[in-house]
């Protein structure tokens, strides 16, 4: 994979003339951090998203695996079941080509049936995720992730500087803290036994597109498959029942681009958002605060993911977990705050 070479070359395309150059520095520390990491463990696992950030560290991780040939590389995707269905299929298209094309292992996980976004919210009665409540990631990303992989190898993050002020915020402590969640530039840190990193810390939006349009695409074709989805845009690849953001983007941009079933979607998500704040859907605490959602907006909300899903043509919740959410519903576990 000739990546010196093809970035050299300052094929600018429609980004501005600057970022070549500089560019070419970042790109150089980048893999200065990827080498401190191989010395330090040549068990790497490559979190993948689907967005642009993950594409662009999974093929720098290959450029890496081609220089050091002993590295076992492992790209692991968390599919949360709730991904918005456009992103969800390019993602599964770059994987599948990976592990056909590339020497690195593919692993696809999915959360346990106890920690699914339906059985904990509509089951369980979980408020929808928020800022300051946020259960969707640890439960349906992270942890089916570290159980795939024992808690053994350097887990590897294409997290960067800039993508929004809270993570920011978040990242920074990171760096200071020890026992934070995450970390990037050539500083690692151990969480409960497992390495973290975050090689492209430093990039830009510009430079991870300009990455992936240039010497990316040249390399490795399929990075065209992120291209083609979303171009140069702010769009971001997670779940369509997010309700951690206040306005989907992305959701809202398909939506306006015609897309009915996105539509859909996204009324249903903003349906949620509404209902969850009004206090007859939810148990009171004796301090007289929120709780628990109650058991009869619960059953509302399954009926008309049921009647949505048959609307929209799509599996937006699997058997096993109606199963365990009428289960869960029949019993009184989970009345009360």
């Amino acid at each position: 994979m000739e990546f010196q070479k093809v970035i050299k070359e300052r094929e600018i395309l429609d980004l501005p003339s600057f970022i070549t150059s500089i560019f070419f520095e970042k790109f150089q520390k980048s893999i200065e951090i990827f080498e401190k990491l191989y010395i330090k463990n040549k068990r790497w696992i490559i979190t993948y998203s689907g967005g642009k950030d993950s594409t662009a560290l999974v093929v720098l991780a290959l450029y890496m695996k081609e220089l050091h040939g002993d590295i076992d590389l492992n790209i692991t995707y968390s599919d949360t079941l709730m991904e918005i269905p456009q992103m969800s299929t390019v993602a599964y298209g770059f994987l599948d080509a990976m592990e056909k094309r590339y020497p690195a292992k593919v692993k696809i996980v999915k959360p346990e049936i106890e920690d699914t976004f339906w059985v904990r919210m509509i089951g369980r009665g979980y408020p929808p995720p928020g800022p300051r409540f946020r259960w969707c990631t640890p439960k349906m990303k992270i942890k089916p992730s570290r159980k795939l992989h024992e808690d053994s190898g350097l887990f590897i993050t294409g997290l960067r500087i800039g993508e929004s002020q809270q993570r920011d915020i978040r990242l920074k402590s990171s760096c200071l803290n020890g026992g934070a969640n995450e970390c990037g530039s050539d500083v690692w840190v151990n969480q409960k036994g497992i390495d973290v990193a975050a090689p492209i810390i430093h990039w830009s939006a510009e430079e991870v597109w300009y990455f992936l349009m240039m010497p990316a695409r040249k390399v490795i074709p399929e990075t065209q498959y992120v291209i083609d989805l979303y171009g140069n845009t702010s769009m971001r690849f997670g779940c369509w029942m997010c309700t951690v953001v206040m306005r989907d983007k992305t959701m809202i941009s398909f939506a306006k681009a015609g897309n009915p079933v996105i539509t859909k979607l996204l009324e249903f998500r903003e349906w949620i958002q509404e209902e969850k704040l009004k206090p007859e859907n939810r148990y009171i605490r004796k301090d007289g605060r929120k709780g628990r959602l109650n058991k009869k907006f619960r059953i509302t909300i399954l009926e008309k993911l049921l009647s949505l899903e048959k609307d929209v043509g799509l599996e937006l919740i699997t058997d096993p977990e109606i199963e365990r959410c009428e289960v869960l519903l029949r019993s009184s576990r989970y009345e009360g705050y």
